[in-house]
């Protein structure tokens, strides 16, 4: 064997050898730090919201790009916390009534941008000379005759005619496809009947007033009530989860909770809080309750420095947890 063959063999055996032991290295990390796994239990789930206000007085256009109306107001489903449907007015055709669609028929598609969703309804060319001067989506709405029942808010809404509603413009009512409670006529109602109505605590004293809600937009859920005028707080708003509100005979609201514990509960700040579902978590585990939106979620009781949703820093760490 020349000398240049033998350079090759030591340099090979060398490199067998670094290999070698790489891997037994390799190995021994292996088996003393094991890869991390994240499961689906450690990923925060998405939660997209907006406020009531930032949806009524806007306007509901077409998919073709035509004004469908002005949304004026909402019905609440307060047997299961929901907005059942959306009201809108200034509608064509249908001389000065209101059109209530379901909430699955509005889609947020930008700021303050609002759009028709036809679900499974069929819009296409039917008879009709309005077809042609106007709006397909508009016309389809709006040609039938001026008694018609999709046009106008009966005083007492109930079942029967709620879910017609939600079958004549293509939505599969929430109520049979979520498994929850069918709304009942009592608990339906219109968004100006809580909007500034005065809360109380469970003894009687003033807890403050509704000045707003919070709603998910994936499902039409109210994930909180968001109140004014708190005794001790006048210049901060305070959300508390729509679950602690209850009713007592006559137009009597009540919050499940006391006094001392609204008066500690962290202000609510839109721009830093909507969106957020570790800081709307914190919230109903403050509050004794289960956040809705997570599929796993063991219930802990409330701490100035609690921990987060998945084991992390609560993100109310780092400023005052309570109060202002």
């Amino acid at each position: 064997m020349n000398k240049t063959k033998r350079v090759f063999v030591a340099i090979g055996s060398v490199f067998c050898l670094v290999l070698l032991g790489s891997s037994a290295f390799s190995q021994g990390l292996s088996e003393q730090y094991p890869p991390i796994t994240v499961g689906t239990a450690f990923e925060p789930m998405g939660w997209n919201s907006y406020e009531a206000s930032e949806l009524i007085g806007h306007h509901v256009t077409t998919p073709t790009g035509a004004t469908l109306g002005q949304i004026s107001s909402l019905v609440i489903d307060r047997t299961n916390g929901r907005i059942a449907l959306v009201i809108l007015s200034d509608v064509p055709n249908i001389g000065g009534e209101v059109l209530a669609i379901p909430t699955s028929s509005v889609t947020k598609v930008g700021p303050n941008t609002w759009r028709f969703n036809p679900g499974s309804m069929e819009i296409g060319l039917a008879a009709g000379a309005g077809y042609v001067t106007q709006d397909p989506y508009v016309y389809a709405l709006t040609y039938h005759p001026s008694y018609s029942e999709f046009y106008g808010l009966p005083s007492d809404i109930d079942i029967a005619w709620l879910t017609e509603i939600y079958q004549h413009y293509g939505q599969v009512p929430y109520w049979t496809e979520k498994g929850e409670q069918e709304p009942k006529a009592m608990e339906l109602c219109e968004s100006d009947r809580l909007m500034g109505a005065e809360v109380k605590l469970p003894g009687g004293d003033v807890a403050g007033r509704i000045n707003d809600f919070v709603i998910d937009s994936s499902d039409g859920r109210i994930a909180f009530l968001v109140l004014s005028d708190v005794p001790g707080r006048p210049t901060t708003l305070v959300a508390v989860p729509f679950g602690t509100l209850t009713t007592r005979s006559g137009d009597a609201f009540v919050l499940n909770t006391t006094q001392e514990h609204l008066a500690a509960a962290r202000s609510f700040d839109e721009s830093r809080d909507l969106n957020n579902s570790r800081w709307a978590g914190d919230v109903y585990r403050y509050f004794g309750q289960q956040p809705y939106w997570t599929e796993e979620m063991r219930m802990a009781p409330a701490s100035e420095k609690s921990e987060g949703m998945w084991g992390t820093p609560s993100p109310f760490e780092g400023y005052e947890m309570y109060g202002d």
